[in-house]
């Protein structure tokens, strides 16, 4: 989650770090945790070396780091939206001219002259378009306040947004709408939204287990109204549930889940879906609960709170999207990938850190002004 350089939550992070060390140890693919591991050590490490060094940044070159950001979104949003309109057209002119850069995936069909790619292949980018987008639209607003020119510079991101509308990725959808929500309530009753902000992380992680195993029992799963994805989640999640209990406290193990998929168990009541954690657990509470334990539940939420206060201390122009911001990236972590995947944990590393950046050229906005930041909240 966006991380403004609280004490609080990189004392978390560091605590949840040493916890995991040990919690490698009995996990059933060791390799799997030790590389989860450094990643997660390099992140942690880095955010604290750039909470530093973006403090003590000159404004032009946190200015140029967040104009560097939104170019970034405004290109790849109209490179994303291209390939999910053309179905990767790109992409399969590519393969056709050199094969070996067909992506390893049963699904991926070439035959004679013609190449098709499955949509999921683009999930990944359009997660990414996701996690980046309200720190680039805060970006926007800290430097180009109240003008025409603003507009023009949202408008820009319009491709961005089309791409994550137009993809099959159902939870950047979930992600981006909610957090526009979260925006919108956060301009209108901010005290309130701080609130709901609050109880929702800390209800989430509480309620997460029961939730998911009584979705599971009630076999809603079974619901013609959810798409295929959605009723396959169901299953894993209720799977995951029951195993929880085997090891409540400190866990399985990081990466547990991924080692224990079984594509040739039994499948649940009235579908056709195997009964396994999966590849992917599609839920980083519940991961965290059945991987990590009671402990890693705790230091999570740890974690989140100490975010939330932090952002809560932030001028207050910038807090909506700062809210913004935690809310897509604690959605997307609801029911996509696994918890534990090198670019999953950097994208909230990435997203931590440009939102750093906008918090730090506020300040120096308000110090500049000697008074309200020179900027709006509807920029």
């Amino acid at each position: 989650m966006p991380s403004l350089a609280p004490a609080g939550a990189m004392l978390a992070l560091l605590l949840g770090v040493i916890y995991l060390a040990m919690n490698a140890s009995w996990s059933l693919s060791p390799a799997d945790a030790q590389r989860t591991l450094v990643t997660l050590f390099l992140v942690v490490i880095i955010l604290h070396l750039l909470q530093g060094a973006l403090a003590d940044s000159d404004p032009d070159v946190l200015r140029a780091l967040l104009t560097a950001l939104y170019a970034g979104m405004a290109i790849g949003g109209v490179v994303l939206c291209f390939d999910v309109l053309s179905h990767q057209w790109f992409h399969r002119q590519l393969i056709m001219l050199a094969p070996e850069l067909r992506p390893e995936d049963p699904y991926v069909i070439v035959d004679g002259g013609k190449v098709v790619l499955p949509p999921y292949l683009l999930n990944r980018s359009i997660a990414a378009l996701t996690f980046l987008f309200w720190p680039t639209m805060l970006t926007i607003a800290l430097i180009r306040p109240r003008t025409t020119l603003s507009h023009g510079l949202i408008a820009a991101l319009i491709p961005a947004v089309a791409a994550v509308a137009g993809s099959v990725h159902a939870t950047s959808k979930i992600a981006l709408l909610g957090s526009t929500l979260v925006f919108i309530v956060c301009v209108l009753w901010p005290v309130l939204a701080r609130r709901a902000i609050t109880w929702g992380w800390i209800l989430m992680i509480v309620f997460v287990v029961p939730l998911a195993s009584l979705a599971y029992k009630t076999e809603l799963y079974r619901a013609s109204w959810l798409p295929p994805s959605a009723q396959h989640r169901i299953v894993i999640w209720g799977h995951t549930s029951q195993l929880v209990a085997e090891a409540p406290i400190l866990g399985a193990g990081i990466n547990t889940a991924r080692a224990l998929n079984d594509r040739q168990g039994p499948v649940a009541p009235g579908s056709d879906f195997r009964l396994t954690t999966s590849l992917h657990s599609h839920n980083a509470y519940l991961q965290t609960w059945y991987e990590t334990g009671a402990v890693g539940a705790a230091l999570l939420m740890a974690v989140g709170l100490a975010v939330i206060a932090a952002i809560a201390r932030a001028p207050e122009l910038i807090q909506p999207y700062l809210f913004a911001s935690f809310a897509a990236c604690a959605l997307l972590a609801g029911s996509s990938f696994s918890l534990w995947q090198s670019w999953f944990v950097a994208s909230f590393g990435l997203a931590a850190s440009f939102a750093m950046a906008g918090r730090w050229l506020a300040d120096s906005n308000l110090n500049a002004a000697g008074r309200s930041p020179p900027f709006s909240s509807a920029a």
